[in-house]
């Protein structure tokens, strides 16, 4: 069963600034299964923040951890190959990773899936689910994956959990805040 850790009700330092809200986070692990669900609120519109998320050239202006990101090309119609590099610390180890991700557009939702052999994941997928709320937007975000690389044993499995969920909070209060920027 996916230990899990819940985190209700929950905001960012950014939040008032941003008009970000984090509804409920729920992170865990199962064996060396990762997954992060989330819901939250934004006050950018789902299409200004489609915009920020499919601008695969800035993505990694997002978080000071990612490093690079860029479009590969389409692959099908609506589907791109998109590849981010990014810095993952677990205690005091730090590493590089890659990831290669197949990013499909479907009207308000992205979905992603990793491109194994080309990447630091073994698997993975991810969701981003959009819809409107008001003048702004509802999100349900779900990502699941599993590392390609060893996890330091004890400790390590946690901070990995808990740096990813931090890490994409943090990212998600950043494109609210771009979004709205983008249609001052």
């Amino acid at each position: 069963m996916l230990a899990r850790l819940a985190l209700v009700g929950v905001a960012l330092a950014a939040a008032p600034a941003a008009g970000f809200e984090l509804v409920s986070a729920v992170a865990g692990r199962n064996g060396s299964t990762y997954q992060l669900d989330i819901e939250a609120r934004f006050r950018a519109t789902p299409e200004g923040l489609l915009a920020v998320l499919t601008d695969y050239a800035r993505v990694h202006e997002l978080h000071p951890a990612l490093l690079e990101s860029r479009s590969l090309g389409a692959v099908a119609p609506d589907t791109e190959e998109v590849y981010t590099r990014f810095e993952g610390c677990v205690l005091l180890f730090c590493r590089t990773l890659h990831r290669v991700e197949r990013i499909r557009l479907d009207g308000l939702t992205l979905v992603a899936e990793d491109v194994p052999a080309r990447g630091s994941f073994a698997e993975g997928n991810t969701t981003w689910r959009l819809e409107p709320d008001g003048d702004g937007t509802r999100l349900r975000y779900s990502a699941r994956f599993v590392p390609a690389f060893a996890v330091l044993p004890l400790f390590g499995p946690g901070v990995l959990s808990r740096s990813l969920e931090r890490m994409t909070l943090e990212s998600m209060a950043e494109a609210d805040r771009r979004a709205l920027a983008r249609n001052d």
